[in-house]
């Protein structure tokens, strides 16, 4: 028996995330390039690094935070050291472990691209949604991420109260 096809509805949707899916990152990277000379992927692992406590994370975490597979985190390491915007080296409490630390130079690069990066977010998506659409936006997100990789969601931060959530 033949799977059915998607209801035009469903096609229409998938169409729709896909085109998101290509373009957003995209347009992203296009800004950092300019801005900074980094890719998307490139500065999300800066920036999970910066959020994190003592600059510092184990690669395995990294990975996950910045959502990319550990083969192409081991890449994107690789450049960012070239550039002494982070190192790595050995967990001194397990040595099977890596650490990524940010540097300063890391750090300042971090500091001076994260208001137009922010901007450029809220240009590119949240200008286009009204609230209660942002909402939706995390609902449906994290609805299609947890079953794929439960511990990128796990390792975010919690949602946020809402006036409805406190009544």
């Amino acid at each position: 028996m033949p799977t059915p096809r998607l209801t035009p509805q469903q096609d229409r949707a998938w169409s729709l995330l896909i085109g998101v899916m290509t373009w957003l990152p995209a347009e992203l990277d296009a800004h950092l390039d300019r801005a900074a000379g980094l890719s998307h992927a490139e500065y999300q692992v800066l920036r999970w690094l910066s959020l994190s406590e003592d600059r510092e994370v184990h690669m395995t975490r990294l990975a996950a935070t910045a959502s990319v597979t550990p083969s192409h985190l081991s890449r994107i390491v690789a450049r960012l050291e070239k550039r002494e915007l982070l190192t790595r080296s050995n967990d001194p409490t397990d040595a099977r472990r890596t650490l990524a630390r940010l540097t300063a130079a890391g750090a300042r690069v971090v500091e001076e691209v994260e208001p137009g990066y922010a901007a450029e977010v809220r240009r590119l998506v949240f200008e286009h949604l009204d609230p209660g659409q942002a909402e939706q936006l995390e609902g449906i997100a994290e609805a299609l991420l947890t079953p794929l990789r439960s511990d990128c969601v796990g390792l975010l931060p919690p949602r946020a109260l809402r006036p409805s959530d406190i009544s």
